[in-house]
């Protein structure tokens, strides 16, 4: 059992090798294309162009500069309601609502209360924050709005949904009762 076990992930990763190895062709791009980590824009023919990432070779590793973003930097942020020198601290970034994709769509807010006791999470689009240079120059998130707004926000709720049943267990169309009226 455990020579067949063995013989068999030999076998699949020879097979895996083989094809990672091999080269892909493809046809000269109308448009030069870049092979830093930024977007390049591509000339498709159609009305628009399209942006295409190429990713960066990982056995040279990765060096943030300055106008990268880590999620650790932003979670813990203090944001303000202005870039002024008195500005408000409304509250700080507690966590990131990424999409599908991988786009963050929202931050969620701490506000209120005292080290996180009492404090009330409410959920603000990522695109209404703006990173700017404070009067005293300190980089600082900038919302415009005031702690008593975030606070009579609604909150933000993390709803869990249903994993999606899986194929083998669905009945075939047509062989399930139809459902009861509402009453």
């Amino acid at each position: 059992m455990i020579r067949t076990l063995l013989a068999t992930t030999a076998i699949a990763a020879m097979l895996t090798t083989g094809a990672m190895a091999q080269a892909t062709t493809t046809p000269a791009p109308a448009a030069p294309v870049t092979t830093e980590a930024s977007p390049a824009p591509i000339d498709t023919g159609a009305a628009q162009s399209t942006q295409v990432r190429t990713p960066w070779d990982i056995s040279k590793g990765y060096v943030a500069v300055d106008t990268d973003n880590l999620g650790s930097h932003l979670i813990g942020s203090p944001v303000y309601s202005s870039a002024a020198d008195d500005a408000e601290h409304i509250g700080n970034v507690t966590d990131i609502v990424f999409s599908a994709d991988g786009q963050i769509t929202a931050v969620v807010i701490g506000v209120g209360g005292f080290l996180g006791i009492g404090e009330k999470a409410v959920a603000v689009d990522f695109h209404s924050l703006e990173f700017t240079l404070a009067a005293d120059n300190t980089e600082r998130w900038v919302l415009p709005t005031t702690a008593e707004a975030l606070t009579n926000a609604p909150d933000f709720v993390w709803a869990e949904d249903e994993p999606a049943a899986p194929a083998e267990t669905m009945a075939p169309a047509g062989t399930m009762a139809p459902a009861a009226p509402a009453s």
